[in-house]
């Protein structure tokens, strides 16, 4: 078991670990808050782990469990969670045909979600429970497929920052990002001059793409104007 650090969303602190038995799932959260929301995230795999982590230090935010796997083991560490942490939200994650979403309420989960799910749909969620109102700034148009990211992401074994820069060119497929456009996006500052941050990233990204998915994904430096990537309108789970 691994747990987040602390860290702020510019708001207030929000902690929050993964109890999990599914590599994909632990990717896709991953990219979810450490490259959409911008927050440090790990994961964690046993029942007794989490008490040893709860003993430690105040109760998290937020707690992820896996129900895909091993349901009994993941329903005793919801109740486990719950007992050590009453204000804590713990999301359960359970199979498209799993019917143990009950049970996990019983025992103490404050939401359950079929999983695999939308990203923006699961953020949205979070938001919410986190009592906030979900914004435009974290929740943009219907075109923004988080999913398809944090799929590139995985296969292409990305970088946190790689994959920063890789969700805003992928949000304008086929036209040119200028440097100022993706300072603005991934920094919230002004490019600067002679600054060749996103020059180093996009050599390496254009290295793995290439590498992962042959021709399906291209990645170019524009001179003088900035990047640009293109897929075709390619299905990105198709390609290998």
């Amino acid at each position: 078991m691994g747990v987040e650090k602390p860290v702020s969303n510019g708001k207030r602190t929000i902690t929050s670990f993964l109890v999990y038995a599914d590599p994909a799932i632990k990717n896709s959260l991953s990219y979810l808050f450490s490259v959409v929301l911008k927050l440090e995230f790990d994961g964690c795999v046993s029942a007794d782990d989490v008490a040893r982590r709860l003993h430690r230090g105040a109760a998290p935010h937020l707690v992820f469990v896996d129900m895909t796997h091993d349901v009994p083991q993941a329903l005793e560490s919801i109740r486990q969670l719950r007992s050590y942490a009453a204000d804590s939200v713990i999301i359960a994650m359970q199979r498209p045909d799993s019917r143990s979403g009950c049970d996990a309420f019983v025992a103490g989960a404050s939401d359950v979600v079929v999983w695999p799910c939308n990203l923006r749909e699961l953020a949205a969620r979070l938001m919410v429970r986190l009592s906030q109102t979900p914004g435009t700034d974290l929740l943009p148009d219907e075109t923004t497929d988080w999913d398809a990211e944090a799929y590139i992401t995985s296969r292409a074994s990305l970088t946190v920052s790689e994959a920063q820069v890789m969700r805003v060119l992928y949000a304008h497929d086929g036209k040119i990002v200028s440097r100022d456009e993706m300072s603005l996006a991934v920094d919230a500052r002004p490019w600067r001059y002679g600054d060749r941050k996103f020059d180093v990233h996009v050599a390496k990204l254009r290295k793995k793409l290439s590498k992962t998915f042959g021709d399906g994904i291209l990645v170019s430096t524009v001179r003088s104007s900035g990047y640009r990537l293109c897929t075709g309108g390619a299905n990105i789970f198709e390609l290998s």
